[in-house]
C-alpha cells in the first residue's frame, strides 16, 4: 500500500500507538465513521424502548395523519417495529457484524424512513435523511477500509 493511500505521506507522518502499527488512516476513519453510526443507530432505538415506545410512535405518527398515500395502520405497525429494528442493525454495525448486509440493511432503512418523509413533504426532514444515505452510500464503497470489524476476526 502506498504512503499515499495508507494516509501517510512523507514528512506529516503522525507517530501512533504501536496497536496502530500498520493501520492505515483510511481503515481508522472507516472503524471510527462505522463505529459511531452504529452506536448512533443502536441508541435511536434504544432509548425509544427504554422510555417507551408506544407513546413515542403515537406522537410521531400524528404528523400522517390524512397522509394520502400510508395508512395509519401501516405508519403505526412500522413505527412500533422500528426501535428493535434500530437497535439491532445498531448493534451490528457498530460491532462490524455482517457489516455489508448491515450497512445495506441501514441504507434501505433510511430509504424507508425518507420515502414516509415525502409523502408528508416534510423538505427539512428529508434533506437530514439524505445525510444519511450518503453516510450508509459511503461507508459501502469503502468496504476495503473494514479492518476493525468482527466480520475480519471471524474470518481469521
Amino acid at each position: 500500500m502506498s504512503d499515499i493511500v495508507a494516509g501517510r505521506a512523507g514528512q506529516n507522518a503522525v507517530s501512533r500507538p504501536a496497536i496502530l502499527a500498520g493501520v492505515s488512516d483510511l481503515q481508522l476513519a472507516f472503524f471510527l465513521f462505522r463505529f459511531a453510526s452504529g452506536v448512533n443507530l443502536f441508541f435511536h432505538g434504544t432509548m425509544r424502548m427504554i422510555t417507551g415506545v408506544v407513546p413515542w410512535a403515537d406522537k410521531q405518527a400524528e404528523a400522517f395523519v390524512n397522509n394520502p398515500l400510508l395508512p395509519m395502520w401501516f405508519v403505526k405497525s412500522f413505527l412500533y417495529i422500528l426501535p428493535p429494528i434500530e437497535a439491532a442493525m445498531g448493534a451490528m454495525i457498530a460491532l462490524g457484524l455482517f457489516t455489508f448486509w448491515s450497512l445495506l440493511a441501514g441504507f434501505g432503512l433510511m430509504f424507508v424512513l425518507t420515502f414516509g418523509n415525502l409523502t408528508r413533504q416534510d423538505w427539512n426532514t428529508v434533506g437530514n435523511n439524505m445525510h444519511y444515505v450518503l453516510y450508509y452510500a459511503l461507508m459501502i464503497a469503502a468496504q476495503r477500509y473494514n479492518v476493525f470489524s468482527l466480520d475480519q476476526r471471524k474470518s481469521r
